[in-house]
């Protein structure tokens, strides 16, 4: 009997099975499609295509970025952490397109695909909502430099100006940066209540009438203009103009009626700086005054009432009559020439001994104011005692 045609004695083996499907033909819309989900930053693109590894190194970069970033501050990711990540994204979508461009997907790959699409959603997100917590987080901390240099404001006025400059200058830096380089914060709105809190500080010496005392910060509120914008002060620019006339005003009379020699300055700066002033129209009357003042006063002026005491007194004693504690100039008057019911000697100037005798080897010493030629006498004459 003739063998079959076909049998394992022909020569022939049976194939071997294939590890997988055939690969299926280029698709350029199937790799962009695993390449998009990739950018997601979760790897949706190599679960698409059963890639496990590549997923969990991509879900490994994402978990590292939110551990960096989080919780959002002011300054933001550190560009180096953010350039890298996104090499990493751009890896893993020319990966999976290369991947996604012969590999077949399976029966339920549209659906998966649009669910990929949706999930796109959770990284932007994301994004956006980092944005605005690093944007609220910028909002907080120039609020913080603001309330700063408040504390130094407040700080500053439970001192006197001079001790408090560097604090005052301080703070004046912090509110011009928030107002110039941070225009439309939180932070820059509340700048020009500040600084009306600021100029109250400054000024107080002045709302407490001590008007020397305030001269000072008034003339340095004057420059501030020179570095703030006007929009931030507003009527403040204007503010300590009346007050400072006023307060030179008031201290150059106030020293003028104590007889110093500042008041010349004081003066001499406010017709200067604020001639039309109503402080200024009343510079040359308060002069006149002070002037008319000091006249009446030395022409008013009365003479002292002549000073008479009597002492007992020795003839030939050795100690002379007692004198006044302060005797005016020696005076050159001759002696005068003897006679009359007493003997007059030659005293100071202006004074003359009268001795009367009231009993033998005795009498009183007395002295009395009289004028004598040549000189200024301060009583209306001598006066002998009786």
């Amino acid at each position: 009997m003739p063998e079959a045609p076909y049998g394992p004695y022909q020569g022939f083996t049976v194939p071997p099975m294939p590890s997988g499907p055939p690969p299926a033909p280029p698709s350029a819309l199937r790799a962009a499609a695993v390449a998009l989900l990739n950018l997601s930053g979760l790897g949706l693109g190599y679960a698409l295509l059963r890639r496990w590894g590549p997923l969990a190194l991509c879900l490994a970069a994402t978990a590292v970025l939110l551990f960096v970033a989080l919780p959002a501050d002011a300054d933001g990711l550190p560009t180096g952490v953010l350039v890298g990540y996104l090499v990493v994204l751009l890896l893993a979508a020319a990966h999976g397109a290369r991947l996604g461009l012969r590999t077949p997907l399976s029966p339920r790959a549209p659906l998966a695909l649009l669910l990929g699409l949706v999930l796109l959603a959770v990284p932007a997100g994301g994004a956006l909502w980092y944005d605005g917590a690093r944007a609220e987080a910028e909002q907080q901390a120039l609020l913080g430099r603001l309330e700063k240099a408040d504390d130094l404001v407040a700080a500053a006025g439970r001192h006197t100006f001079a001790a408090s400059r560097a604090d005052y200058r301080s703070a004046l830096a912090v509110y011009r940066d928030l107002a110039v380089d941070h225009p439309g914060s939180r932070a820059a709105d509340r700048v020009p209540a500040r600084m009306r809190a600021y100029y109250s500080s400054v000024g107080a010496a002045y709302g407490r009438g001590e008007y020397c005392v305030a001269v000072e910060p008034l003339q340095f509120l004057r420059t501030v203009p020179r570095t703030m914008p006007a929009g931030e002060l507003g009527s403040l620019a204007r503010w300590p103009d009346d007050r400072l006339a006023t307060s030179l005003y008031e201290c150059g009379k106030a020293d003028l009626g104590d007889g110093g020699e500042a008041w010349t300055g004081r003066f001499r700066e406010l017709l200067a700086d604020f001639p039309g002033s109503p402080a200024a129209a009343k510079v040359v009357p308060a002069v006149d005054a002070a002037v008319r003042s000091a006249q009446q006063g030395s022409a008013g002026r009365r003479p002292a009432p002549p000073w008479t005491g009597c002492t007992p007194w020795t003839p030939g004693s050795p100690t002379s009559p007692p004198r006044p504690a302060t005797p005016p100039p020696t005076s050159r008057r001759p002696p005068p020439a003897p006679g009359g019911a007493g003997t007059r000697a030659p005293t100071s100037a202006g004074w003359t001994s009268t001795r009367t005798a009231t009993s033998p080897g005795r009498g009183r010493a007395c002295r009395a104011m009289s004028p004598t030629p040549g000189v200024a006498a301060s009583g209306t004459g001598p006066r002998r005692s009786p």
